[in-house]
């Protein structure tokens, strides 16, 4: 950062923030993802006489999401300025398509192949101890587990969609379709957030008798999950959705930790058991836990109870009732935590278990900024064939690995501390508009000198 300016009052020019976000990317990308190249252009290609290699169509859709934008149109539009395709010639060595022509490729390509991509990155990087010292009490990898709509239909959808969309009819008779996905994310202790995997929650064919829906895409995904990270110490978080024996005995065959919302309502006969022992003095076990923030004093209070059993199954029950009262205005306000899990709960621990329970947010969190803050989850890239809306959901989730890095360096946040009103949104805009106006060669020949040398990314 410190090639960006001398000290941190000095004020950042629109270019200046370009050329850092330029060089975070190209952090990332060297430092984290080398094989990037070598591994899109490994993708098996299944055109004739292309006129662009596999590479170069693979690796636009990811700039295309790199850069937040709305449509392939969008992308298309700064392909046309002739100061963005130098740099981005400069930038990856590479041509410039049109996105219709890495549409083409995304409707032939097998899904299988842009999923197991994902898998290869994810993996490299666990063995690389990306993500060891972002573990939850250094010791599991927490997995957040959460279903989203992705596509709607406000009318029919094309015959190849149709056969796999879900179909829902209102109580006036209209019929909506809707294409949902259950999603798999990497929480890590400081925020960071790095979509896994996903199944979608789709028919199988135009035959099929029964819909699919998110419980069976769940146990798809645990299997896959397991298959693609066998030896990985995981523990997976849910909201009540899946608080179930069936998620319990994944857990226990997988040999994972779980921890669950636990709403009023589930497992009612574990409830009577939970209310029943509660009064009961040595049934079950509290302490309070006092902390404070800049505004409010607050208060949480624990209470956990072991050895709970449900068909076979044996888990403990633990609740966080929070109590925030304001420093100024005395305002109090209260929150309560309800939670399962598998894992061994005690006095010096639960606070942790349940700080981490309360990171599942993340992935809500994740499907809110891909919805609403530039990943443009709703926009359908492909409207007429259900393998490229997988191929492009995939790459997408694969630039939005790399996007939660580069947020994550250790300059990036030192920048939002120093300019409080910048924004994530600000930033990407600047780094397309340095793009489009300025000359990247100085800037890309300084990081290729810095680039001769081992270097490491320093995370927050």
């Amino acid at each position: 950062m410190d090639r960006f300016r001398k000290s941190r009052k000095v004020y950042l020019s629109a270019g200046d923030c370009g050329k850092i976000m330029l060089w975070q990317v190209k952090k990332i990308l060297h430092c984290h993802f080398p094989e990037l190249s070598a591994r899109l252009s490994a993708l098996s290609d299944p055109r004739i006489g292309p006129q662009y290699t596999i590479e170069e169509l693979v690796m636009a859709s990811i700039v295309l999401f790199l850069l937040k934008c709305d449509s392939r149109n969008d992308f298309n539009h700064k392909c046309k300025d002739d100061q963005f395709r130098s740099n981005y010639r400069r930038m990856f060595r590479l041509k410039l398509p049109q996105m219709d022509a890495v549409n083409d490729l995304f409707e032939k390509m097998e899904t299988s192949q842009m999923e197991e991509l994902r898998c290869c990155f994810i993996n490299s990087l666990i063995e690389k101890r990306v993500f060891h010292r972002l573990r939850f009490f250094d010791k599991f990898f927490y997995f957040a587990i959460d279903g989203t709509g992705v596509y709607h239909w406000s009318d029919t959808p094309v015959e190849s969609i149709l056969h796999h969309a879900l179909r829902k009819e209102s109580k006036t008779g209209k019929v909506s379709y809707s294409n949902q996905i259950v999603e798999a994310a990497l929480v890590c202790s400081n925020g960071m957030t790095i979509p896994l995997m996903t199944e979608w929650v789709a028919n199988n064919g135009a035959d099929c008798q029964t819909q699919d829906c998110e419980l069976n895409a769940f146990k798809r995904l645990c299997g896959r999950l397991k298959k693609s990270f066998p030896r990985l110490k995981v523990c997976i978080l849910v909201d009540g959705l899946y608080t179930n024996v069936s998620m319990m005995e994944i857990c226990k065959q997988s040999d994972w930790g779980y921890v669950t919302v636990f709403k009023d309502g589930n497992l009612s006969s574990v409830w009577e058991e939970v209310n029943s022992l509660l009064p009961i003095k040595d049934a079950s076990e509290s302490c309070r836990q006092q902390v404070g923030d800049s505004t409010h004093w607050i208060t949480r209070n624990y209470r956990w109870i072991k050895d709970l059993e449900y068909q076979k199954h044996k888990f403990n029950w633990m609740e966080c009732v929070q109590e925030r009262l304001h420093r100024e205005t005395k305002e109090k306000s209260e929150t309560r935590f309800v939670f399962l899990t598998n894992l061994d709960v005690n006095r010096l621990n639960i606070a942790d278990i349940l700080m981490a329970a309360r990171a599942r947010w993340q992935i809500e969190d994740h499907f809110n900024t891909q919805k609403n803050r530039g990943g443009s989850l709703h926009h359908k890239y492909n409207r007429n064939d259900f393998k490229a809306m997988k191929n492009w959901h995939s790459v997408r989730q694969l630039a939005c690995m790399m996007t939660e890095f580069v947020k994550y360096t250790l300059e990036l946040q030192q920048l939002k501390k120093d300019n409080a009103k910048m924004t994530w949104k600000e930033l990407w805009k600047r780094l397309n508009s340095f793009l489009i106006m300025c000359i990247v060669d100085e800037a890309i020949d300084e990081f290729e000198t810095w680039s001769l040398q081992p270097r490491q990314v320093r995370l927050e």
